[in-house]
């Protein structure tokens, strides 16, 4: 029992910070973009850049990550992605989503006189309820203790 539910936890554990939304060449550049959390809601959201040289795979932590986020109803607003981040590998950014809607994320890297752009859409859907990523661990005390008088009850009846 304790094994099922450490794997029914695992599926929600989300280890790697959030979610790839893209992965993509500009210029001289790889660039792969993550956020967090999944799904996007209204609300506040965290989006890192991880930037690499395009042909030997390097990270490149010195290079300069600007996000230009255009909301669903025009207007747009840049935000200088600051690093190393808790990985230091990657440059962090903290956003906030007035809305739930089609975003348009937008990055611009540079390193000297190298500059590359990548972009994609973040489909960010309305704010969620406060216990929408909690209710797991409060449904569980609840259910172990329910099976277990269920399991007292099966033994004690006569045979």
């Amino acid at each position: 029992m304790v094994a099922a539910a450490a794997l029914a936890c695992a599926a929600v554990a989300l280890g790697d910070g959030g979610r790839v939304r893209l992965q993509a060449d500009a210029g001289p550049f790889a660039v792969t973009i993550f956020t967090a959390p999944e799904p996007l809601a209204a609300g506040p959201a965290d989006v890192s850049v991880l930037v690499q040289d395009r042909t030997t795979g390097e990270v490149l932590p010195d290079a300069s990550v600007e996000i230009v986020l255009a909301g669903p109803g025009g207007g747009a607003r840049t935000i200088r992605a600051a690093g190393p981040g808790t990985n230091r590998l990657l440059r962090a950014a903290a956003l906030s989503f007035d809305r739930a809607g089609s975003w348009g994320l937008e990055v611009v890297v540079r390193r000297g006189i190298e500059t590359g752009r990548v972009a994609c859409p973040l489909p960010v859907g309305p704010p969620g309820s406060p216990l929408g990523g909690v209710w797991p661990f409060l449904a569980f005390p609840p259910a172990a203790i329910g099976l277990f008088a269920l399991r007292g009850a099966i033994r004690r009846r006569p045979r």
